[in-house]
């Protein structure tokens, strides 16, 4: 939301903004988290239930990702007046990072490209940890290889044309980050104990946080292919210190709060930041700058979280009511060992 706030494509608000640091690297943490978590959910109910159920899976997964996904898309083509581009059918149907590959997105729902590479990525995977039937060592190697693969195919396009929609197609669509999580998923959940000596020191976790924090200042140096990996193993560094000695407290009820709305704040904010920025820039608002740029991140979060607490609170919830019922494994707390 604060990476596109000033962002042309989504808001012109008459004023020359910036963008707040560590924002650009966010959809990568997103990726390593979602990696992690879901695995580490599958792994946990295998050992629990001797078995996946894939049906209550993707039910799970629909009752959570469509309701808003699917409304908000309506409400923004019909404002915008985009339902024609011929482009929507990959909206419809979780392939938007192939326009936004091929630089055809749709402006108010561009940003669905991550939501696709995710639900793509949990067509494959779910059936590879259940193949895999509580053999992690196995599930491990089978890991290891399909984010090799990934690694390769993208370094390999890179160093020989990288400017193609092919290079493009794996640098978006990065299963190899949620894989990186996935693989940490797998190694705690085994209780591998050099794993955990390393990468659950405190220590440790304070720098990978610092550096996350100020990858703006120095990952922009780096290879583009790299850039997303090294991302990944910091967020993936940061969520394992959390799991064993937290550098920041998270267990508290405005974490709870905007944790639950998350997903809804993703969803709805292109639409919002354009609104109000039409808005903003009618109402001819002369501040000084640095106060302007404050004011508008101010309103476009207040906003967000307002409506997407609206949506959350008497929209999604009793959809959310249905998917516990596919629940075997609970995400909540279901991380302490």
């Amino acid at each position: 939301m604060w990476g596109h706030t000033f962002q042309s494509d989504f808001g012109n608000w008459g004023v020359e903004g910036f963008t707040l640091p560590v924002v650009a690297d966010g959809v990568t943490l997103f990726f390593v988290i979602s990696g992690f978590l879901i695995t580490f959910l599958l792994l946990n109910e295998q050992e629990q239930s001797h078995s996946i159920s894939i049906p209550k899976f993707y039910m799970r997964r629909v009752l959570r990702i469509w309701p808003i996904y699917y409304l908000y898309m309506i409400l923004a083509v019909l404002v915008t007046s985009t339902w024609s581009d011929p482009n929507i059918w990959y909206y419809c149907f979780f392939a938007a990072n192939i326009p936004f590959i091929l630089t055809m997105g749709i402006w108010p729902i561009v940003h669905y490209w991550s939501i696709g590479v995710e639900e793509q990525f949990y067509l494959l995977w779910p059936w590879l940890v259940k193949f895999t039937r509580g053999d992690n060592k196995r599930l491990l190697v089978a890991a290891i290889v399909v984010c090799l693969i990934w690694l390769a195919c993208k370094w390999g396009l890179y160093l020989t044309c990288g400017t193609t929609s092919f290079y493009r197609f794996f640098a978006v669509t990065r299963f190899d980050c949620m894989m990186l999580g996935a693989i940490g998923a797998i190694l705690y959940f085994k209780g591998n104990k050099t794993f955990s000596c390393v990468f659950q020191n405190r220590i440790l976790g304070l720098v990978c946080f610092i550096l996350l924090l100020c990858s703006q200042l120095w990952a922009g140096y780096m290879p583009a292919p790299i850039r997303p990996q090294v991302i990944a193993v910091l967020s993936l560094v940061c969520i394992l210190s959390q799991l064993k000695s937290p550098i920041i407290n998270l267990e508290n009820r405005v974490c709870d709060f905007v944790g639950k709305i998350s997903y809804g704040i993703y969803v709805i904010h292109p639409l919002l930041v354009f609104s109000l920025s039409s808005l903003y820039r009618n109402a001819s608002i002369n501040l000084p700058r640095g106060i302007s740029i404050a004011l508008i991140y101010s309103i476009v979060t207040a906003v967000t979280i307002i409506v997407a607490w609206i949506s959350y609170r008497f929209y999604e919830t009793p959809f959310l009511k249905l998917k516990s019922r596919f629940a075997i494994i609970h995400s909540r707390n279901s991380m302490e060992k």
